[in-house]
């Protein structure tokens, strides 16, 4: 049997997109990975603006927004789950 590893060459983030609903990683490979923006609260609620000042960390594998302090991993997106404090858009309108 034979597992499926990652190597580090796979996470390598090309570009970015965050709209209204979602963050998209654009990896080096070709691949996207989406997750919802509600999943990192500190990114939902920047400005359209300051979402568009990221930049990629040195590795190559993360993104930051440093005006905000947000930085996430592709391998965040890939493994999946909201950051902590995250709400669901239904329980926030509570």
């Amino acid at each position: 049997m034979t597992t499926l590893d990652i190597d580090d060459k796979q996470l390598l983030v090309s570009d970015v997109e965050v709209n209204n609903d979602a963050i998209i990683f654009k990896m080096a490979d070709g691949r996207r990975i989406e997750a919802p923006l509600w999943w990192y609260p500190r990114l939902h609620a920047a400005s359209a603006e300051q979402r568009m000042h990221w930049q990629i960390l040195p590795f190559g594998d993360a993104v930051g927004w440093e005006e905000i302090d947000e930085y996430i991993s592709a391998k965040a997106l890939i493994i999946g789950g909201a950051a902590p404090g995250a709400k669901p858009p239904a329980q926030a309108a509570e």
